[in-house]
């Protein structure tokens, strides 16, 4: 799951999980924190990075003096700010950025498996846990994370998108054969986005250096 992907589950605040996600909301909250840490430690002067991370560590905080039982963190003032910071628009740019970030230094692994097992497509933003050995595949199909993928790819190059461009975007970026390997720089795996950025209408010349 990517940043930004997590923080949209906050939208509507803690109200947005049922009882059997008690789990998964802890799992997912640490899991996301890794990844907000390893990216403020390559990038310890980023303010956007550092201040999703100050963000989360409030929610787990709240939800660790709830024993991570939602039914009683809404009862809970504090636990019920931190989810709504969370998913505040300021927050869910800034997780933005962060993904962007963990593109631009390093692409990420695939999350479904190609339907030629030849080929590698080009990552959706999620990032799996060490002990992860299958790739997770409910995600292709959803509109949320095709966005989340349009927004982060827009935000690397800092753009300014439609909703319909960014979800374009996403669906193009989905289904592009990542053809780079491990002699190829960041300059030459970001050209593969271009294609993407035609076939969207999008006036947008991926930069080549």
């Amino acid at each position: 799951m990517s940043v930004p992907s997590f923080t949209t589950r906050f939208i509507q605040g803690l109200n947005n999980f049922s009882e059997d996600q008690y789990e998964n909301l802890r799992v997912d909250s640490l899991r996301t924190r890794e990844t907000i840490v390893t990216v403020f430690e390559q990038s310890p002067d980023n303010s956007d990075v550092g201040a999703v991370l100050q963000k989360i560590d409030r929610f787990i905080l709240a939800m660790e003096l709830s024993d991570w039982d939602v039914s009683v963190a809404l009862n809970d003032i504090e636990a019920n700010e931190a989810a709504e910071v969370l998913g505040a628009s300021e927050t869910i740019s800034q997780a933005n950025v962060v993904d962007a970030l963990v593109i631009a230094q390093c692409g990420l692994p695939s999350t479904f498996v190609p339907n030629d097992p030849t080929v590698e497509t080009l990552p959706m933003p999620w990032i799996p846990s060490p002990t992860a050995t299958e790739p997770e595949t409910e995600f292709l199909e959803d509109e949320s994370e095709r966005y989340a993928l349009g927004l982060v790819v827009g935000t690397l190059f800092q753009l300014t998108l439609s909703d319909d461009d960014v979800l374009c975007l996403g669906t193009e970026l989905v289904g592009i054969v990542d053809e780079s390997d491990v002699d190829s720089n960041a300059a030459q795996y970001q050209q593969q986005f271009q294609r993407a950025f035609d076939n969207c209408s999008i006036g947008f010349i991926v930069p080549s250096e």
